[in-house]
């Protein structure tokens, strides 16, 4: 009796489910990379979102220890304010304007960014 080839045994519909299963794989494989790649960019928007939410608890704080100590007669109350917005070189220049300074929003998004950004400092 002859032994037939290895392919000689396959019946039709094996031999062309081959080519819609190696589709198949790769769709399954595409749709993996997409949900890592997901679930990586919904993580660093997590600890973007934290690094923002951080960054605003010290503003706050800084803010509220500049009021605590206007209040009892410090010298520099500003003190606490100011150090917290060089973390960021965010201080604004000399000449500056109140109303100048309210209308920079640029300004304020960039630093608001260097906080969301894992490992960015500003250089003081």
């Amino acid at each position: 009796m002859a032994r037939a080839g290895a392919g000689a045994c396959r019946s039709t519909s094996e031999k062309s489910a081959g080519p819609a299963q190696h589709s198949s794989a790769i769709a399954t494989n595409a749709a993996k990379a997409a949900n890592a790649a997901e679930a990586a960019g919904a993580a660093q928007t997590e600890l973007a979102l934290a690094l923002l939410k951080a960054e605003y608890a010290r503003l706050v704080a800084a803010a509220r220890a500049s009021v605590t100590a206007a209040r009892a007669g410090a010298a520099d109350p500003l003190v606490y304010v100011m150090a917290e917005l060089s973390r960021h070189s965010g201080l604004p220049s000399l000449g500056s304007t109140v109303p100048a300074v309210l209308a920079d929003a640029s300004t304020a998004m960039t630093l608001a960014g260097r906080a969301a950004r894992p490992g960015v400092m500003a250089a003081s």
